[in-house]
């Protein structure tokens, strides 16, 4: 494993990485809780279709956001597992399950099976993709969201 890290050249990109910051910490905080505002209005503004095609589904919907709506509340309270880490974990199951849902179908969605022209689901994919990103570089330190923890602030 070691050789092939040392093929690809990677350990040098990730060495060069961690000399990589963005000191934003408000404007990475108010992106992440407007991505997960956006993801949960999505999920919110789709809950009466899916609930008429399933109940099921209708219940995972409100599900989905009042938790998007918990997670961006708790971004700027400083809550890094409640916001960041319940909005990813959100994200990443909505994601796979639009994508399942699209490709191979889900039972009791039927009817939405192959449709990938769906407006408000494209805008939630590429919204929970960029959620996904933004809560890997805080994860990995390239953004800073919370200043307090290295005593950086805007």
């Amino acid at each position: 494993m070691r050789r092939l890290l040392r093929l690809t050249g990677l350990p040098q990109l990730v060495a060069f990485y961690r000399y990589i910051y963005l000191n934003q910490p408000r404007l990475t905080a108010a992106a992440g809780s407007a991505l997960a505002l956006l993801i949960s209005a999505i999920h919110l503004y789709e809950l009466p279709a899916h609930y008429a095609a399933s109940p099921v589904w209708g219940v995972l919907f409100a599900l989905l956001a009042a938790g998007g709506a918990v997670a961006a509340a708790g971004i700027p309270a400083g809550a890094r597992r409640l916001g960041w880490g319940l909005g990813a974990a959100l994200s990443l199951i909505a994601l796979l399950g639009y994508l399942a849902s699209r490709g191979a179908g889900l039972p009791g969605l039927e009817e939405f099976r192959g449709r990938w022209d769906y407006p408000a689901g494209t805008l939630a994919m590429i919204a929970e993709g960029l959620f996904l990103l933004g809560y890997l570089s805080v994860r990995t330190g390239l953004a800073v969201s919370y200043p307090q923890r290295r005593r950086w602030h805007d």
